[in-house]
C-alpha cells in the first residue's frame, strides 16, 4: 500500500472514532508501527492530526477544552485528594503562585495555615481567598477567558515577569513523556510558561485522566517541572520520562 493511501484511510479513521493507535493502524494497514508513526508524523506537520503517546487524535480533540463548570464535576474526589496532600508544601512566609483551575482552586479551599501571600490568576480562587484576613492575595490582571475563568494576555505575563515566587502549583490538560505539559489554549499556555519562569518551584497537580494526554499547546518540557502530585501511580512511558527528569512523584492517599 502506498503512503498516501494509508495516511487516507488513517484520516478516515479519526473522521469516525477521533482517535486511532499506533498498534491498531500497523494490524489494520499490514504496515510496521515505525511506518505508521511516520504517517503520523507528516499527517502532524500537515496540521492535519496531533499525535499521542500510542497514536493520534483530531485536531478538533486536541484543541477541545472543557468549561470550568464541566471541569468541577469531574474527578472531585481526585481533585481533594491532591490537593490535600499540595498543603505540605506550603510554609508560612511563603509566596505561592495559583495557577487557574479546578485542582488549584481546591487547594485554595483546603488552605487552613496563616501569613502566606497567594498569587493568582483565578477569579474563582481569588473569590475564594477574598475574606480571609490572615492572608495576602494578588490578583493578576490581564484578559478574562470566561471558559476557565482565568486572566492571561501580555499584561498577566507583563506582571509575571516582575515576580518571583516560591512555589507554583500548576494545572494542566495532559501530560505526556513526548510533548510534556500541555493546553488546549495558546494564550493560556504562554501565561501558564510566564508562572514557570517567576517560580522558584514548580508543582503540578493533576490527576490520573490526564496521563498520556496531549492537548494543543505545549506549555512546558518535563525537565521544568519539579514535582508531580497525584492520584495514581504513573506508569510506562511517562514514568520512565518523569525519573529520566528528575520529577519527584508524590501519589497522594486517602488518607494521607
Amino acid at each position: 500500500m502506498f503512503a498516501d493511501e494509508r495516511k487516507a484511510l488513517i484520516m478516515a479513521q479519526l473522521q469516525e472514532r477521533h482517535s486511532v493507535s499506533v498498534a491498531e493502524l500497523a494490524k489494520q494497514l499490514t504496515a510496521s508501527e515505525s511506518t505508521i508513526r511516520r504517517d503520523l508524523q507528516d499527517l502532524e506537520e500537515q496540521g492535519r492530526l496531533k499525535r499521542t503517546h500510542g497514536g493520534a487524535v483530531s485536531i478538533e480533540v486536541a484543541a477541545f477544552e472543557p468549561s470550568i463548570q464541566e471541569k468541577s464535576v469531574q474527578n472531585q474526589v481526585e481533585k481533594s485528594i491532591i490537593a490535600k496532600a499540595a498543603q505540605s508544601f506550603i510554609q508560612t512566609g511563603d509566596t505561592v503562585l495559583l495557577d487557574a483551575g479546578t485542582t488549584t482552586l481546591q487547594i485554595a479551599r483546603q488552605f487552613a495555615g496563616r501569613g502566606v501571600t497567594f498569587i493568582t490568576n483565578s477569579l474563582a480562587i481569588a473569590d475564594e481567598l477574598a475574606n480571609r484576613m490572615d492572608i495576602q492575595v494578588l490578583l493578576l490582571g490581564g484578559e478574562l477567558r470566561p471558559t476557565t475563568g482565568a486572566m492571561v494576555g501580555p499584561f498577566c505575563e507583563q506582571m509575571l515577569a516582575r515576580l518571583h515566587v516560591d512555589i507554583l502549583f500548576l494545572g494542566a490538560n495532559g501530560i505526556d513523556a513526548e510533548h510534556g505539559v500541555t493546553t488546549p489554549n495558546v494564550s493560556e499556555a504562554a501565561t501558564k510558561s510566564a508562572m514557570i519562569r517567576a517560580a522558584r518551584r514548580v508543582v503540578l497537580v493533576t490527576d490520573h485522566s490526564k496521563f498520556d494526554q496531549t492537548s494543543l499547546v505545549q506549555v512546558c518540557p518535563l525537565g521544568a517541572i519539579d514535582t508531580l502530585v497525584t492520584n495514581a501511580e504513573v506508569g510506562g512511558d511517562l514514568r520512565q520520562a518523569l525519573l529520566e527528569n528528575k520529577v519527584e512523584v508524590v501519589v497522594a492517599k486517602r488518607n494521607s
